[in-house]
């Protein structure tokens, strides 16, 4: 299954165009594998990627993952980190020094110009939404970039919401 989706994923890379796709599978059932394998065709043609998980405490896990297939073109961004960090960190992506962004919400707005994937780990999560302003929802911005860019958006969930597994569905 995983190498399914990887190769359906990977058509839409290799052909520059944009697509969304739901990775519908159980914790543990390999969506990472998933998201390194496709991340890895991406920067491979020289484009970047966004990996956004819902919550702070995520983002260690999803790191130490991705580390050992990237090492340091990866960068952090997230409410967590002290502004010093969090300026260092968007600093690195705008250079151009990083491949990767991994992080919550507003990870969705590091300034890659050549984006080839964003992947939403836990797509149906609320914490996508932002409350305070200004108001917006990850997910949504994604979808946006990923169609500006001719990129892919992967939604990927043990417990897709049900507008995204309708719109999959159709």
């Amino acid at each position: 299954h995983q190498k399914d989706a990887i190769d359906k994923i990977s058509d839409y890379i290799n052909k520059n165009v944009f697509g969304t796709f739901l990775l519908f599978g159980l914790t543990g059932s390999g969506k990472t594998e998933v998201y390194i394998k496709t991340v890895e065709n991406v920067v491979r043609r020289g484009k970047k990627a966004i990996v956004l998980v819902p919550e702070i405490i995520l983002t260690p896990v999803i790191l130490e993952r991705f580390v050992k297939y990237f090492k340091n073109r990866i960068a952090i961004y997230h409410s967590g980190l002290k502004k010093t960090e969090r300026l260092y960190e968007w600093n690195r992506v705008r250079n151009n020094e990083v491949d990767i962004v991994i992080g919550t919400r507003s990870a969705i707005f590091a300034p890659f110009e050549n984006l080839g994937i964003i992947i939403l780990d836990e797509e149906f999560d609320n914490s996508y939404k932002q409350e305070n302003d200004p108001k917006y929802n990850a997910r949504e911005v994604a979808l946006m970039r990923a169609k500006y860019n001719n990129a892919v958006l992967i939604l990927g969930s043990a417990t897709p919401s049900i507008e995204t597994y309708f719109k999959a569905k159709n």
